[in-house]
């Protein structure tokens, strides 16, 4: 019987002596979250490059309509003088242009950019039926809209053949 009370004993000691190791060892959940945070940090830190940010900029809106194509460019911040806008035979139009970033005296730590500044560059394949030579274009308030009409497409008369 005091073999059997040293055994229990010894056996409660144990799972005492886990549970308090237990409790000083860190939750692998809690590891793991910090782990998380980091690898978003760098993560962030990698796409807040410039290069990158600018792969869907300037955004764009797209219209068409049976008269029309309509292309609406977000381009706010950036001179009319820093835009060059050219349409090739290919009816491949291109964006291309540069913001650049006012400089601030401040003396202050950026926490988060968002905001991109750079160069950039956005290009468009249009479709055969647009007439290039109508193209208007307006910038006003940041937004470049070009409007393009579309060539009426005549539709091939079919001749009846009899058959005999």
């Amino acid at each position: 019987m005091k073999k059997y009370l040293n055994t229990l004993l010894l056996a409660s000691l144990l799972t005492t002596a886990v549970s308090a190791e237990d409790i000083l060892t860190p939750n692998p959940a809690d590891e793991f979250a910090k782990m998380n945070q980091y690898f978003n940090s760098i993560m962030q830190e990698h796409f807040n490059n410039a290069k990158l940010n600018n792969l869907n900029y300037p955004r764009m809106d797209l219209q068409e309509s049976p008269q029309k194509i309509i292309l609406k460019f977000d381009l706010a911040g950036v001179p009319k003088k820093n835009i060059k806008l050219t349409i090739d035979e290919n009816n491949i139009l291109t964006l291309e242009g540069q913001k650049k970033e006012e400089k601030n005296e401040t003396s202050g730590k950026s926490v988060k950019r968002e905001i991109f500044f750079g160069s950039f560059k956005r290009i468009v394949q249009l479709p055969e039926t647009i007439e290039q030579d109508k193209l208007q274009t307006n910038y006003k308030n940041g937004i470049l809209t070009i409007s393009i009409p579309k060539k009426e497409i005549k539709k091939p008369k079919a001749k009846v053949i009899p058959i005999q």
